[in-house]
């Protein structure tokens, strides 16, 4: 190409959405083009959309739109989730050129390139693979916008939890070859990055019929020159095994924070959503993980609202979850998505209903995040961080048990990892000031 063209990709949805638009940036700007912001008027825009809840979709369309009234003539691409799911649905909307859904996603920056060299077509190029017979896409991203890099390790889901449509949308479960993940890290490490989060759709399934699992891998990074930090993605307390427990206590570099996808605290609803595990599994998992490493801490993600959720198995699930002092919750009221099982259950739950739940369940969140900063602030722990920004003064970054802190200073730390105090939680902004030491 000789004409320098401008490119934009907006991403919705996940981690794993994040790295594979990380990835086609660094295709694109391989192959000649400018990456601008999405809101600058741009040859080609780049949609990675996401379908986990209807709200999801709505969001997807409404960014294609945009795309196209800020330049008409643009060459407009759709990848991800919804467009794998409801291709046509993409398709209705006018001045679209190419739509793909969850393979093949590189094959997206030789489309670019064809699409900016050629006419503009009436209608789009449809090209939605099947995500259950595919491979693993090797793709790289090794210089990202952020502190940290993401990493995607894993594609694709085998579980069949009874509210989810993604498995559909991302296939059977497959990996990225161990080899692979640990050439593509010395190549994140060569380029300054001192901390990586392994991403995929169920992580824990990582090596799945390779012959290896997530802990081995961790285990043979953590003898990585360079590499400081090593986070992960939502991890199913199925996978938290004692015996896995035991061996990620032995290792330095994965970050004493773990973000385990929860959903409920009550046995009952858990059993409907079909997920894995039970109450009992998650106290354990998270009692002796306290027990065996120091300092951490925990994530998580909840539903209210599932369908035959009662008042009082509402009540059980706030009891459980604030006894277990998360640090950060994501919370969701339950959304239909028609072609699930939970979809067709009876007893759906009334909006204003999941809508109040959803409030008394955030409002539970952010007392357990305080108190369980509070236990650290106390105990005057001193926290590694490492800065990520600056700011008036200030340096702000996450403690390596995930504590989000600012801290005054006049020296230039930003992507250095030091010790901190914390002294102060402000409940209106959400985070921690500390103090070097």
């Amino acid at each position: 190409m000789f004409k320098k063209y401008k490119a934009s990709i907006y991403t919705l949805g996940c981690r794993v959405n994040l790295y594979e638009s990380e990835a086609i940036a660094d295709g694109l700007s391989e192959n000649g083009f400018e990456i601008c912001d999405f809101s600058e008027k741009c040859d080609v825009y780049i949609i990675n959309t996401c379908t986990v809840t209807a709200e999801s979709d709505r969001k997807s369309r409404q960014i294609i739109r945009r795309a196209i009234k800020t330049n008409p003539d643009a060459r407009i691409l759709v990848c991800g989730c919804y467009s794998q799911m409801f291709p046509t649905d993409v398709s209705n909307i006018e001045n679209v050129d190419y739509i793909s859904g969850t393979t093949d996603k590189m094959l997206i920056v030789t489309k670019a390139i064809d699409l900016v060299t050629g006419e503009k077509s009436r209608y789009p190029h449809i090209n939605v693979g099947d995500p259950f017979n595919s491979e693993f896409e090797s793709m790289e991203a090794t210089l990202q916008d952020r502190t940290r890099a993401f990493l995607k390790i894993e594609d694709g889901c085998n579980n069949k939890c009874s509210y989810c449509i993604i498995p559909k949308a991302r296939g059977r479960v497959r990996s990225k070859p161990i080899e692979e993940v640990i050439a593509e890290v010395e190549k994140i490490v060569s380029n300054g990055y001192r901390e990586i989060v392994l991403v995929g759709i169920e992580t824990a399934a990582y090596g799945s019929g390779m012959g290896y699992s997530l802990i081995d891998l961790l285990e043979r990074l953590e003898d990585l020159d360079g590499l400081d930090r090593i986070r992960l993605g939502s991890i199913e307390p199925a996978y938290l095994k004692d015996n896995v427990i035991e061996r990620l206590s032995k290792l330095k570099k994965p970050m004493p924070h773990y973000h385990l996808s929860l959903q409920s605290g009550k046995d009952k609803i858990l059993n409907s959503m079909r997920r894995r595990y039970n109450t009992r599994m998650i106290e354990r998992c998270v009692s002796y993980m306290r027990e065996m490493i120091p300092n951490v801490t925990f994530g998580s993600d909840f539903i209210v609202g599932f369908p035959g959720e009662t008042d009082e198995d509402f009540k059980d699930t706030i009891e459980f979850i604030d006894s277990l002092d998360i640090l950060n919750s994501h919370i969701f009221s339950y959304s239909i998505r028609p072609g699930t099982e939970a979809a067709d259950m009876k007893e759906q739950i009334m909006p204003d209903v999941k809508e109040r739940r959803h409030k008394i369940m955030q409002d539970m969140a952010n007392m357990s995040e305080k108190r369980c900063i509070e236990r650290f602030i106390e105990n005057k722990t001193a926290l590694s961080v490492l800065f990520e920004k600056e700011l008036d003064g200030y340096l702000y970054g996450h403690t390596d048990n995930f504590i989000y802190v600012k801290v005054r200073s006049d020296k230039a730390l930003c992507g250095s990892i030091a010790k901190v105090v914390l002294s102060k939680y402000n409940e209106t902004d959400r985070i921690t000031e500390g103090d070097l030491i």
